[in-house]
């Protein structure tokens, strides 16, 4: 592999519909169905990409490798006209930028910056713990404006945020260990979290921070590299059947994915998952209090799963993608899964998923990321 067409970063789009890349060369946009190249550019490598579903804006981050490129420096670019809508500098590098219809968040590693997206006015910034791995999810529906990130001391304790009000709603305890990985389902009413032990996944209501979900992913540690919830599929302008399922990516080469419909550990009542409010747990009534008291309960085994044949501690990350395939008399939807993992290496998989016997993921699709951007 040339040193130009390393691979830097790579994020999925908020529905999983497209897959951008960033290298040292440049970046690179795809559809993940079919897989094709939309766009590209080799104007300096990208550390840090974000899409906006499959719009023409996307947010770049330099990897400052090049004299006048900065890792300080956001970016918004239009690729239909390919020209820059703006350039943002901050005090410190951009860790990650995340992005719905109505805020953009760029998170560095002691604070977060929220914008309004329409006019990149900048509408709060909100000092944080250390955080460097830049850990902050952004619910995909703009009605919900749902933000989630590590809150610091304790160890393992989740800051539930409302970014279109721009004030901090609950405090959840997910774990006892730091965290290392979260997902906010796509109207933001559920969060997936991961600690540094990478053991348990749990699943809390937001902003309750009641406990819907605890799911083993094994006996020996492993760092989770990416959480995902199902996108659900639009109806009519609306997002429906969301996060039905959850997958989590790890150093393992292992991507499990459990079913939250069907395998519910904290009695939702039989609601649609992303929708249901927990009648378990007890609910903060302020800030600084843990919403929630870890269970000491072995956890709910995968629902389905793929094994790649990875080397031992490469990363892969993950998305879940949904189709509707059709809908009966009784006007309940039938949809199509697919799971699509990229890694470290350069590689982009899609797998296909039973909905009713789970198992084992059938591999329908297999191409290089990296020698594609060349």
């Amino acid at each position: 592999m040339a040193a130009s067409d390393e691979l830097l970063t790579a994020r999925f789009n908020q529905d999983a519909s497209c897959v951008a890349v960033g290298t040292r060369r440049g970046y690179q946009l795809f559809t993940c169905a079919p897989f094709a190249s939309q766009h590209s550019s080799a104007d300096g490598g990208v550390a840090v990409i974000e899409m906006l579903f499959s719009s023409s804006l996307v947010a770049l981050v330099s990897a400052g490798e090049r004299p006048g490129d900065s890792p300080r420096r956001l970016r918004l670019w239009n690729t239909r006209s390919n020209t820059s809508i703006c350039d943002l500098n901050f005090s410190t590098a951009v860790l990650a930028v995340r992005m719905n219809k109505a805020r953009l968040i760029a998170a560095l590693e002691t604070k977060l910056h929220f914008f309004e997206l329409s006019t990149m006015k900048l509408l709060h910034t909100l000092e944080t713990a250390p955080n460097p791995r830049g850990l902050v999810e952004l619910s995909a529906e703009a009605d919900s404006c749902h933000c989630a990130l590590p809150a610091g001391q304790p160890e393992g304790q989740a800051l539930l945020f409302d970014a279109a009000n721009l004030c901090a709603l609950n405090t959840v305890q997910a774990h006892r260990s730091k965290l290392a990985a979260m997902a906010l389902s796509p109207r933001g009413e559920l969060l997936a979290t991961a600690s540094e032990k990478g053991t348990v996944i749990r699943v809390h209501t937001f902003p309750q921070g009641g406990l819907a979900h605890t799911f083993r992913r094994g006996s020996m540690p492993a760092t989770i590299s990416s959480l995902a919830f199902s996108p659900g599929v639009l109806v009519g302008g609306m997002r429906e059947a969301s996060a039905v399922l959850l997958a989590a990516a790890s150093t393992t080469g292992t991507v499990h994915v459990w079913r939250l419909d069907a395998q519910r550990g904290g009695g939702d009542g039989g609601a649609p998952p992303d929708v249901a409010r927990s009648a378990s747990g007890a609910v903060s009534a302020a800030v600084g209090g843990a919403a929630s008291r870890l269970p000491l309960v072995s956890g709910e085994r995968d629902f389905a799963s793929v094994k790649l044949a990875v080397p031992a501690g490469a990363t892969c990350h993950a998305a879940l993608h949904d189709g509707r395939t059709n809908e009966a008399v009784s006007g309940d939807m039938t949809l199509r899964h697919s799971l699509y993992v990229w890694t470290d290496a350069g590689a982009w998989y899609a797998y296909s998923l039973d909905p009713l016997r789970g198992g084992e993921c059938a591999l329908v699709d297999e191409q290089r990321l990296v020698s594609a951007a060349r």
